[in-house]
C-alpha cells in the first residue's frame, strides 16, 4: 500500500483525524464508510463490467482479463468484510472495553495478521487491474459503460488504497497494544 506522503494533502488530513478517534470510533467509520462502499460498488462494477464482455469483448482483449480480476477481488473482498465484521472488529471492540474476548483465534494478533495477509492480496489484484486498465485510461472511441466502469473502479482503488491504510497503519497497531 502507498506510503503516507503518496496520498493528497486531503487525505493525509483525512488520516489525521482518523488518527485522533478512539478504536471504537474508528472501527464505526471503516465499516459505515468503507465496508458500505464496497458493498454498494461491487454490484456496479460486475453489472458495467458484464455489459462491457457482452459489448466488447470479442474486439477488445483487455476486457475478459479485466471482468476476472475484478470477480477474484470482489470474491476476496466479500468475505474478508464478513471476517473483520463478525470477528475481528467485536474483538477489538470488546478488548478496547477492557473485557476479556474468548475467540477461537488465541492472541488478537492472529486475526490481524490474516487480514494483513489478505490487503496484500487485494492489493496485488489492484495492481493487475491497472495494468490491465493503463491505470484506468480510458480507450479512444469508448462507450459510456466503458467510460463509467474505468471511473469507477478508479475511485474504488482509491477508496480501498485508504480503507487498507487505516486498517493497517491506525487500527491494527493500535488494536495491538490492547
Amino acid at each position: 500500500m502507498p506510503p503516507l506522503e503518496l496520498f493528497s494533502p486531503a487525505q493525509q488530513a483525512q488520516l489525521s483525524q482518523l488518527d485522533q478517534l478512539s478504536l471504537i470510533d474508528l472501527l464505526n467509520h471503516i465499516e459505515a464508510s468503507h465496508h458500505k462502499y464496497i458493498r454498494d460498488t461491487a454490484p456496479l462494477l460486475q453489472e458495467n463490467l458484464q455489459r462491457m464482455v457482452v459489448a466488447h469483448a470479442d474486439d477488445h482483449q483487455e476486457i475478459l482479463p479485466l471482468s476476472h480480476c475484478v470477480t477474484e477481488l470482489i470474491a476476496e473482498l466479500m468475505p474478508h468484510l464478513i471476517k473483520e465484521e463478525r470477528i475481528l472488529f467485536p474483538a477489538i471492540r470488546s478488548l478496547s472495553m477492557g473485557q476479556e474476548v474468548n475467540g477461537c483465534f488465541g492472541h488478537i494478533g492472529n486475526p490481524i495478521h490474516v487480514m494483513e495477509h489478505e490487503h496484500d492480496n487485494a492489493h496485488q489484484i489492484l495492481l493487475q487491474l491497472r495494468s490491465i486498465t493503463r491505470n484506468y485510461l480510458v480507450p479512444e472511441g469508448a462507450c459510456n459503460t466503458w467510460r463509467t466502469c474505468y471511473k469507477t473502479l478508479a475511485e474504488f482503488d482509491a477508496d480501498l488504497q485508504m480503507h487498507i491504510h487505516i486498517e493497517n497503519n491506525l487500527l491494527f497497531p493500535k488494536a495491538l497494544t490492547l
